[in-house]
């Protein structure tokens, strides 16, 4: 959401920071590993970053930012549901919104299972409060590793370096729970509705190539006009990358709801982990995600915090 690749004004200050070309979300958000729920088993990296020789460890001996310990980064607000908010912090807390210290949600799950996978024990790893945009920029880092959404991007390589993938990002359908289209459960069940979408994005383009509905779609300059159209019943429902689709969910809308995610056509962005240019922490951290793929943790994680959290899948 957040963190996807292509911009949208309104929400690039609350949701994103550095989007790469195409996504319907703001500013920054796929990952070779979270497939749909009927795929979940098919976790092949979209993208595959150099790895180590299988008998090789490459997590053996790495220099971390504080000695024996992992650090780990996130953006501050930590957005669910890729960090879940904890009923025990305090009003006054380091971390708003979501807690990563408390390993629930998406991102915190991952994060705590590959600093296992990567040796590391569970008091063995600290967090850090890291903007986003200073996390992708070029330099040194206060951090060994960061989960915040990242897009997979060949441009944002030359700054830093992106693991192979842990989420594939796939288009969603919002609306509002009162209206009919709330109830639909097929991509087909779409084609009568009027549907939405921020013009010159990915989102728009699976509309007209994929759903082809019988009304011609709306297009706006950015998702706010979207959301507005919703509100006022204009469309029946938007399409837009499902990162976005909780955040539009859980913070834009009052009654929204997400109709359901559709099936994954063409080229798929996905989320990877982010460490500083030239990390020798890369290959390690690259092994870590084969062996949370390979187990079938990283799959677990996905279904129990993307999936389970009201994000059905449009057949």
């Amino acid at each position: 959401m957040r963190r996807a690749l292509f911009s949208v004004a309104t929400l690039a200050a609350v949701l994103l920071a550095g989007c790469a070309g195409g996504s319907a979300t703001s500013a920054p958000a796929a990952s070779p590993t979270a497939a749909p729920p009927s795929t979940v088993a098919s976790l092949a990296p979209s993208v595959a970053p150099a790895t180590p020789s299988p008998t090789a460890n490459a997590c053996a001996g790495i220099a971390t930012v504080v000695s024996g310990k992992l650090t780990i980064g996130a953006d501050n607000p930590a957005y669910p549901p890729y960090f879940q908010p904890d009923p025990s912090t305090p009003a006054n807390a380091k971390w708003g919104l979501g807690d990563p210290l408390n390993g629930q949600g998406f991102e915190a799950a991952v994060a705590d299972a590959v600093a296992q996978a990567m040796g590391f024990t569970g008091d063995q790893v600290a967090w850090a409060a890291v903007a986003f945009n200073s996390a992708i920029a070029p330099g040194a880092k206060p951090f060994d590793i960061y989960l915040t959404q990242v897009s997979y991007s060949a441009d944002r390589t030359k700054a830093v370096d992106l693991t192979d993938g842990y989420f594939d990002l796939s288009q969603a359908v919002v609306a509002l729970k009162a209206n009919p289209i709330a109830q639909v459960t097929t991509v087909a069940g779409l084609k009568e509705f009027k549907l939405g979408a921020p013009v010159g994005t990915t989102s728009y383009t699976y509309i007209t190539a994929n759903i082809q509905p019988t009304k011609a779609a709306n297009v706006y300059n950015d998702l706010d006009g979207a959301v507005k159209a919703l509100q006022a019943k204009q469309i029946d429902g938007i399409v837009v990358d499902l990162p976005t689709a909780f955040y539009m969910r859980d913070a834009q809308l009052t009654g929204g709801t997400i109709v359901g995610y559709l099936p994954t056509v063409g080229d798929v962005e996905h989320f990877s982990i982010l460490l500083g240019h030239g990390s020798p922490i890369t290959p390690c951290a690259n092994q870590a995600l084969a062996s949370v793929k390979a187990d079938g943790t990283l799959a677990a994680l996905t279904q129990k915090w993307i999936y389970d959290q009201g994000a059905p899948a449009l057949k």
